[in-house]
């Protein structure tokens, strides 16, 4: 997807990117965002948490100890959209780091830790790299409550990252149901209902699976916290 198919993506779905010029300016970058807004987005119910978890086969309190390790601020940010985190090096591996000379604060090979900048600075990073590649920017992202990466969004069953999300712009539920549909891509239950409440080593496998293995002692510390 280039800018001029993100315009027509946004033109369809009744926001005004302005013409399909391939250009990023102001418009185009004004209707991503009212396309990722939405300042009533219904929040999870205990139903919703107790269905995921019936789904999964997994304690009620797994899922909501996941939803606060991922998204200690909440599943949207004060402007109605869904929090994200910008992954230079995801959108440099997406885009075949064509950009990591020319755009090096967006795209760089390896993961560096303490790069990501203020929540504030988000989404202004995402607009950026939108005006490059729209399909490794919203891929390189991690989405909502959950914080599902945008990389995944085809093996979890969405068009694509942008659709996933969209998708997430509806409610807090979408998130969980974007998290149930990661767990079950990566046959992920066993290690996931394997966690155990102040036993970080039993949080390790899922984990690995889910946040990746670079900081696995990390996440698994708050996990088994968060869940106990």
């Amino acid at each position: 997807m280039d800018v001029a198919q993100l315009q027509r993506r946004l033109m369809a779905l009744g926001f005004d990117p302005g013409p399909d010029d391939g250009k990023a300016g102001p418009r185009t970058r004004a209707a991503v965002i009212a396309a990722l807004t939405n300042r009533s987005a219904p929040a999870l119910t205990k139903d919703d948490i107790a269905a995921a978890a019936s789904d999964l086969r997994v304690p009620v309190g797994h899922i909501k100890g996941v939803r606060k390790v991922e998204a200690p601020r909440g599943p949207f940010d004060d402007q109605g959209r869904p929090s994200i985190l910008y992954e230079p090096h995801v959108f440099a591996r997406q885009s075949g780091h064509e950009f990591n000379v020319s755009h090096p604060k967006l795209s760089y090979r390896q993961w560096k830790a303490g790069a990501y900048g203020p929540l504030s600075a988000q989404y202004p990073k995402l607009l950026d790299a939108c005006a490059l590649a729209p399909d490794a920017a919203f891929k390189a992202c991690s989405w909502g409550a959950f914080q599902v990466l945008g990389e995944n969004a085809g093996l979890l069953g969405y068009r694509d990252a942008l659709d996933m999300a969209i998708a997430l712009t509806k409610s807090e539920a979408a998130h969980l149901d974007s998290f149930v549909r990661f767990v079950r891509s990566k046959r992920a239950e066993d290690e996931l209902r394997a966690c155990r409440p102040g036993d970080p080593s039993s949080c390790e496998p899922f984990v690995a699976i889910y946040n990746g293995t670079g900081q696995v002692k990390k996440y698994a510390g708050l996990l088994a916290e968060a869940i106990a």
